[in-house]
Parts: C-alpha cells; sequence; structure tokens
C-alpha cells in the first residue's frame, strides 16, 4: 500500500469523515455525533501522522475535550492546542514513534463526566456536598470511563489498524480533562500506559481566578486527593505520568492538591525525571494557548520508549 502524502485527503473509514488537517501535516477524520450507551452524544477526532500506511498499527494517545486540539475554529476561545503540529514535530525529530490521537470531544456535562467520583468518596461530608451542589448533575465519571474502554477503545481499534496491549494506549486532558485522564488510568491501569496532566484541576470546584476557595476546602481536598493515589493508581514500574501546572489564574490553587497527589506517586515507586516529571510554569495562565506552548514537553516526555 502507497505511503500517505503529507496533508493529502485520504478516504476515510466508514462513517468516518475527512478533514483538513490545520497543520498541513497527517490525516484528520471526525465521527459526528457518537452515540454512547449512557452518555450523551459527542464527535469523536482521530489523526494519523504522515509518512505511515493505512494498515500499519499504531499506539493510540486518548485525549478530553477533542474539539479543543486542532482546529481553533471549533474552541470557544479561539485557540487550540495544536496536536498536530506537535506530534508532527517530535516524530520529524525522532523524539517519539509515530502515533495516532483521538480526541473525545466533550458535551454539556463536562463537569458531570469528568467528576473524579474515585476522589470524592474519600472527601468529608462537607467538602463532599459543596463540590456536588457546585457541579450541574451527579459525577458520571465510571460511565464516561466505561464508555471511553468498552465503547469507544473497541471502534477505534474496528476502524484504524492500533498497536495492541496496555502500551499502545496512552490519555491525556488538561483542566477537568486532565483529572478525568488521572482517574481513567486508575480504573482501568491495565489498558493504558500513562497519563499527561496539564493544569490538572484537583482543586474540583468550578472557581474562578478571583474567588477564593472555602477556608480548608484545599487542605480537605489534598488529602483525598492522596488516598485516591495510594488506593487507586497503578504502583511504579509500566507507567509513565506527567503532572503540570502554571503559577497563574486558578492554577495557584493547585499546590496542596499537586504535592499530596506527587507524595502518593512516590510511595508507589515512581521517580521524577523517570516515571513521573512535575513542572510548574511562571507568567502563563489557565487556557489552550498555555497548553498548547508546553505540550511538546509533555508528549516528549509521557510518548518517549520505556526503557529496555
Amino acid at each position: 500500500m502507497p505511503r500517505a502524502t503529507p496533508g493529502a485527503p485520504e478516504r476515510a473509514p466508514k462513517g468516518w469523515t475527512s478533514l483538513p488537517s490545520p497543520s498541513g501535516r497527517g490525516q484528520l477524520r471526525v465521527l459526528r455525533g457518537f452515540a454512547s450507551r449512557d452518555l450523551a452524544a459527542r464527535d469523536l477526532y482521530v489523526w494519523r501522522p504522515d509518512g505511515v500506511d493505512d494498515d500499519a498499527p499504531l499506539p493510540v494517545l486518548y485525549m478530553q475535550d477533542g474539539q479543543n486540539l486542532f482546529d481553533a475554529r471549533l474552541v470557544p476561545f479561539g485557540v487550540a492546542w495544536e496536536a498536530d503540529a506537535c506530534l508532527s514535530r517530535l516524530i520529524d525529530a525522532g523524539r517519539i514513534a509515530p502515533i495516532m490521537v483521538v480526541g473525545v470531544a466533550c458535551t454539556h456535562e463536562r463537569f458531570a463526566e469528568y467528576a473524579p467520583a474515585l476522589i470524592l468518596e474519600q472527601l468529608a461530608a462537607p467538602a463532599r456536598q459543596a463540590i456536588l451542589d457546585a457541579w450541574p448533575g451527579a459525577p458520571k465519571s465510571a460511565a464516561y470511563a466505561r464508555m471511553l474502554v468498552e465503547e469507544i477503545k473497541p471502534l477505534i481499534e474496528d476502524a484504524f489498524a492500533t498497536s495492541p496491549g496496555q502500551a499502545g494506549a496512552f490519555l491525556a486532558g488538561s483542566s477537568m480533562g486532565a483529572v478525568a485522564a488521572a482517574e481513567l488510568l486508575a480504573r482501568y491501569p491495565e489498558t493504558f500506559a500513562g497519563a499527561a496532566m496539564l493544569s490538572a484541576h484537583f482543586s474540583l470546584l468550578p472557581v474562578t481566578e478571583t474567588e477564593p476557595l472555602p477556608a480548608g476546602f484545599a487542605e480537605d481536598v489534598a488529602r483525598a486527593v492522596g488516598v485516591f493515589a495510594r488506593r487507586h493508581m497503578p504502583r511504579a514500574g509500566s507507567h509513565r505520568l506527567w503532572l503540570d501546572r502554571s503559577a497563574l489564574s486558578i492554577d495557584r490553587f493547585y499546590p496542596p492538591s499537586h504535592a499530596a497527589l506527587v507524595g502518593a506517586l512516590s510511595a508507589l515507586g515512581y521517580v521524577e525525571d523517570k516515571d513521573l516529571r512535575v513542572r510548574v510554569y511562571a507568567g502563563v495562565g489557565h487556557d489552550e494557548g498555555a497548553w498548547r506552548e508546553r505540550l511538546d514537553e509533555a508528549l516528549a516526555f509521557l510518548l518517549a520508549p520505556f526503557p529496555v
């Protein structure tokens, strides 16, 4: 089979529509209105890099908030992650092997779907109720995880050539999407080899940058995050994790919960700059533009070959 020509449209699998890749690199497809058994319908985006036969199996990076990854016209704030350009750079430089992206769009129930039930279980009643009162709908993270693993992943593997096994699947997300990636890994450690968590919103409340957290809330949530990680995250050995935040905007609420997560992961055997990387970025906010600028660094670490 002839190799793909950079930026050239190709025949999409049945039900999938080819889209122009904004960077001119790779092949971008969309499946409109994917209907889950239990959750609202959403679009799915798939990007495969140039220079790879259609029948060549590739590892898969499953990313949350998929509508924000490629085309800035789909993003409410007008800035996309430009994941196609990022991965093309990393592949061209030989920093990672070719990989495909599955972008899972969020819905109007985003907070409920990403709400981390496994963390909420560890919270004292007042803090848990404050979070439940702030979210539009009960937590649906278990249903979201089942959808991704039991419905979307098999659909992708049926339509595209993918690498088998845990080593061929990764997760990524930002803000509450990063929290969803953490819970997905905790629920399905045998399915995924790692997660990139950008500006992971373990503060959990939908606060603004000028709105303070309730007194004692950050400490309560940090304790719950630590217990969650110790009980549910996989031990070190076959997974890799990236965790970051900025020093501005709502990210300034994150130090207690991020420190609790790192402490728990260290107790599970993770070693910083080996299978865990933690970064803090000064002078940037909580937005797609900031995440786009550090996506190369995050994915280069997450997707680098594991040492033999």
